[in-house]
């Protein structure tokens, strides 16, 4: 049997991660598997990556977040960097929404592949009071809103989110070269 066409989950009564699992089982080619699954008609993913210039600057800027939960976004460059501003080079760079801090941030960077990985994070809350900054989990996940090539928003559901809610965090990256 090949499966030709995806599933909307918004209605299935599974987490997004428990989608992402059943999406991975309905298509075990990987090569010719859907890169999201629907949810309630929006393409949903876990992580994003942008085909970018070896040199460029990436500018990130939050949008909206909602309270009480604190969120952020990763952006990731297999075999590169991003240039902080003391010239300090990282291939991960965490942005937390703080409302102490700028909304924007902008940094130059190399990425050898040309490709820029992005996701959204959040600090879980568990028994005991235990932190612990997660991505991925439960109800995490994102649609894009392509504004053009080289930008994006992304409207995120944090992993404790039920139902997803994909206003909690939105986030805007623009890729310049």
């Amino acid at each position: 049997m090949t499966l030709t066409t995806t599933r909307d989950y918004a209605e299935s009564g599974l987490t997004i991660r428990e989608a992402m699992l059943d999406h991975a089982k309905r298509f075990p080619n990987k090569a010719k598997r859907p890169d999201h699954i629907l949810w309630a008609g929006h393409r949903i993913k876990t992580a994003d990556v942008f085909h970018v210039p070896q040199r460029g600057i990436v500018r990130a800027e939050f949008l909206s977040a909602m309270e009480g939960v604190e969120q952020g976004f990763d952006i990731q460059l297999d075999g590169g960097w991003v240039e902080l501003e003391q010239g300090e080079h990282v291939p991960h760079l965490r942005t937390w929404k703080d409302k102490d801090f700028d909304d924007v941030v902008e940094y130059p960077f190399f990425s050898p592949d040309e490709r820029l990985w992005v996701w959204n994070v959040y600090k879980m809350k568990y028994p005991g009071g235990q932190i612990v900054e997660e991505k991925w989990t439960e109800n995490a996940g994102f649609w894009i809103e392509h504004i053009s090539e080289n930008e994006r928003i992304y409207h995120c559901s944090h992993g404790m989110a039920t139902p997803p809610d994909f206003d909690s965090l939105v986030f805007k990256v623009r890729v310049n070269p």
